[in-house]
């Protein structure tokens, strides 16, 4: 599964340049998708193990986002999970999924 961090709860929103401190992120699994809120969001302290723990429980396997913190790479590296890093602002999740040959409409979409 793949994990977008994800700037709002629909396909047009932005890909969210922040890892740990993205309010959602875009699940991605064949043809499901499923956006879940960022519980850590506002936290304070540790944020970035807490989000990764929750992505890898999940299943995730994948991390599409824009900055990882040293935190964040040592508990990502911690649970084998890849990062694919994006640094182009303000791209629409639609087009994350199209970079990813994942295409559909609305929120029926077909991996490639």
């Amino acid at each position: 599964m793949i994990a977008i961090s994800a700037t709002d709860k629909k396909l047009t929103a932005s890909m969210d340049l922040r890892f740990g401190r993205c309010p959602y992120f875009l699940l991605v699994n064949g043809q499901e998708t499923q956006f879940i809120a960022n519980p850590f969001e506002k936290e304070s302290d540790d944020v970035a193990p807490r989000v990764v723990d929750m992505l890898k429980a999940k299943g995730v396997s994948r991390i599409i986002t824009g900055e990882i913190g040293p935190k964040a790479k040592t508990s990502l590296d911690k649970h084998q999970i890849q990062i694919i890093m994006l640094t182009e602002d303000k791209i629409s999740l639609q087009h994350v999924l199209k970079k990813m040959n994942v295409t559909g409409k609305g929120d029926s979409l077909t991996v490639k």
